[in-house]
């Protein structure tokens, strides 16, 4: 059996090592991919506060970016956490590409903005994350590639 000895007091049992990916792993992956969003979300909103010439300061437009954080960053990051675990055999580019269509769709609550940067900058930031800075596959322990 290719397996460690673990002991307790004076019992020992040898117990089977899985070779799946560690959770210490998984969650450096899932933090890496929470903190990418949250920075690429954050830059989309500076520059998006620089350019829009409004009566609103720049910090009531970041106000509303953070608030935005939550209506279109909470189900993003939720879609691709949950696609980045059950992906284990699509090609990776064509993951991403499934991933990038749903998440155009998460920037609706800026169809009513007064300006079009905030839609137009919100909707690049998730076709970036989709199709570059996304970890896929979030587990590449798990991943086994293309079905042949």
């Amino acid at each position: 059996m290719d397996g460690r000895e673990v002991r307790f007091g004076m019992l020992t049992r040898e117990t089977e090592s899985s070779g799946g990916p560690g959770v210490r792993r998984v969650l450096e992956r899932i933090g890496r991919l929470v903190l990418t969003y949250v920075a690429l979300h954050t830059v989309a909103w500076v520059i998006i506060a620089l350019l829009v010439s409004s009566e609103d300061s720049f910090t009531d437009v970041m106000r509303l970016g953070f608030g935005m954080l939550a209506f279109i960053g909470i189900p993003t990051l939720l879609l691709a956490l949950l696609a980045g675990l059950a992906h284990t055999q699509m090609d990776v580019t064509k993951f991403r590409a499934g991933v990038a269509f749903p998440m155009a769709f998460f920037v609706w609550p800026l169809l009513g903005a007064s300006y079009p940067q905030p839609l137009v900058f919100q909707l690049l930031c998730q076709i970036a994350f989709a199709a570059y800075l996304m970890p896929a596959p979030l587990v590449p322990e798990n991943w086994t590639g293309p079905p042949q």
